[in-house]
């Protein structure tokens, strides 16, 4: 398992970004522009912009500042503002959740830049290439998220022109927004010229671009087909080894047949016909988007680990009492009371009264170790299991777990996940799904992630040692302070790995590393700002760690 990658760009960090500096067009970081906006640190460079973390002196907040890089041969004269300021023009008339929101437009002698929204995020290109494809049920949600921003262009006269999946931000909070209206047109914009119709990315344009220079609100529909097909297969529909090879593949192949897409696989085929007027319009995609989140939200069969032949001696028996050999039934009602006896003991453990809490203890933590020691009871009823970490029988490890469970709290809600552990999760946060995390977010900087394997390892404080210096050598937490790395008792072993860093403010995370058995292991990680800590360690984490119930074994 590994600690989420936290890299919040609001446009897409492609290589050469961190050595290209400030601008040389561009104010040093230290001067305030307009007397308003202190530059930060570079955050990237993306669809002919640099994009610079700010300061909003006046209403104390963060943005970003964009400036517009043209090439060499469209710089010269008002091209560079006439851009920019298109650009502003396109996104200034939308408002919509999914669309990065435009603040203010400065022109500062012969530059103009644009003030954003800043959108602590990964790119879709970024998550594609950290993470790999991603499923196709979390395909479908962001394809329905970015035709409604489409819609919402196309409604106000605007067309993207450049969607991509370095255009696409997958925000911290669960948000999926488009951003980069750079090459925009608008319906009335007289500007528009036909220097401006083959700036793009060809892994993404539309065919009738490439070859005749028209553009149309077809041509974003066919953008966001081969985003979202890139997406769930990792490679866009055309993708070759130059970009003379792609715009011939463009023009003169069909798409790859997609491997991965399962029910998305018909809106990709309607979105990526050649021809525009056969090509499916919005309102067909967007129909066939909720068909297929509909058919990938049916749970998925989990298959199961192999059997030995005597798990099928006794199929007249519920799954609940086989065993590797026939039970005698005197033998299954000796067996059921010690379990029930263990159940007892662990609910005593979660309710005995505060006054015996260990120095130290809340009761939220006690209720954790509860639900631990429940579960390390109903493995140890098999000889030598918990010693040997060997799986114990899943209906021990699920009922003795339920049992140990506190209450639902007031603002939660039980949470059960396809994989099939559950888990308490406060009401309102937005859950998404990326890589093989599962995260939730309230908006307000506090995020849970849980992440899951079935090949653990045998020692978590040497798994977060290893994994805290590749992360600390790699710049991914600057200003790292290690409150503890150690071992903590939960479930057969766990470790926490709690620190924080310095990124918009400081964050304060705790990781956890958890083996529930010889087959399975998960990772909590959870981040607050740092002055919120306290307070949501003890009404969010150790809720958490006191309700999780990992998948049967």
């Amino acid at each position: 398992m590994n600690a989420p990658a936290d890299s919040p760009h609001p446009v897409d960090d492609v290589a050469g970004a961190a050595e290209a500096g400030i601008s040389k067009d561009m104010p040093d970081a230290s001067t305030l522009l307009a007397d308003r906006y202190r530059l930060g640190e570079l955050l990237g460079r993306g669809g002919m912009g640099q994009v610079w973390l700010a300061h909003d002196a006046t209403l104390e907040r963060e943005v970003a500042v964009k400036q517009i890089d043209l090439p060499e041969e469209l710089a010269e004269g008002d091209a560079a503002v006439r851009r920019t300021l298109r650009e502003a023009r396109a996104a200034a008339r939308l408002s919509h959740p999914n669309v990065v929101q435009v603040y203010d437009v400065l022109s500062l002698d012969d530059r103009t830049v644009i003030v954003m929204e800043y959108v602590p995020s990964r790119s879709l290109r970024q998550v594609i290439a950290e993470d790999g494809p991603l499923d196709a049920y979390r395909v479908a949600r962001i394809g329905l998220d970015l035709l409604a921003a489409l819609q919402a262009a196309h409604r106000a006269g605007v067309q993207h022109r450049d969607v991509k999946p370095a255009n696409v931000l997958l925000a911290e909070d669960g948000r999926v927004l488009l951003t980069d209206f750079g090459i925009a047109a608008l319906d009335d914009d007289s500007l528009t010229s036909r220097s401006d119709v083959l700036i793009g990315s060809p892994l993404y344009m539309a065919p009738e671009r490439a070859r005749f220079g028209t553009s149309g609100p077809a041509a974003d529909l066919w953008g966001l087909g081969a985003t979202l097909y890139a997406a769930v297969e990792g490679h866009s529909p055309f993708q070759r080894t130059s970009t003379m090879a792609t715009l011939a593949a463009l023009a003169t192949e069909e798409p790859d047949p997609p491997q991965q897409a399962g029910a998305l696989t018909p809106l990709l085929d309607g979105l990526l016909r050649k021809d525009p007027a056969e090509r499916i319009e919005a309102e067909e995609a967007e129909r066939l988007l909720r068909e297929a989140v509909v058919a990938l939200e049916t749970p998925i069969t989990v298959v199961p680990k192999p059997r030995t032949p005597a798990d099928d001696e006794i199929p007249t028996d519920p799954p609940a009492v086989r065993a590797e050999k026939p039970l005698n039934r005197k033998l299954i009602a000796l067996a059921a009371a010690v379990l029930v006896l263990l159940a007892g003991v662990a609910v005593f453990l979660a309710t005995r009264p505060s006054s015996e809490l260990t120095a130290g203890d809340s009761p939220a933590t006690t209720q954790a170790t509860a639900a631990a020691s429940a579960t390390s009871a109903a493995t140890s009823a098999k000889p030598s299991a918990a010693a040997s970490s060997s799986a114990a029988p899943s209906s021990s490890v699920s009922a003795s777990a339920t049992i140990g469970r506190p209450p639902l709290p007031a603002g939660f809600l039980d949470y059960k996940d396809k994989t099939g552990f559950s888990v308490y999760v406060p009401k309102g946060w937005t859950t998404s799904k990326e890589g093989t995390i599962r995260y939730w977010r309230d908006g307000k900087g506090h995020v849970l992630g849980i992440d899951q394997t079935d090949s653990p390892r045998s020692n978590p404080v040497a798994d977060w040692r290893s994994q805290r210096d590749a992360r600390i050598k790699g710049g991914d937490f600057p200003s790292y302070h290690e409150v503890k790395l150690e071992s903590v008792d939960y479930f057969v072993k766990a470790a926490d790995w709690e620190f924080t860093y310095r990124k918009s403010g400081t964050q304060h995370i705790n990781n956890r590393g958890v083996v529930t058995s010889a087959h399975q292991a998960y990772g909590f990680w959870f981040q607050t700002p740092d002055s919120d800590w306290t307070e949501y360690r003890k009404s969010v984490l150790n809720v958490v760690f006191a309700s999780f119930v990992p998948a049967k074994d």
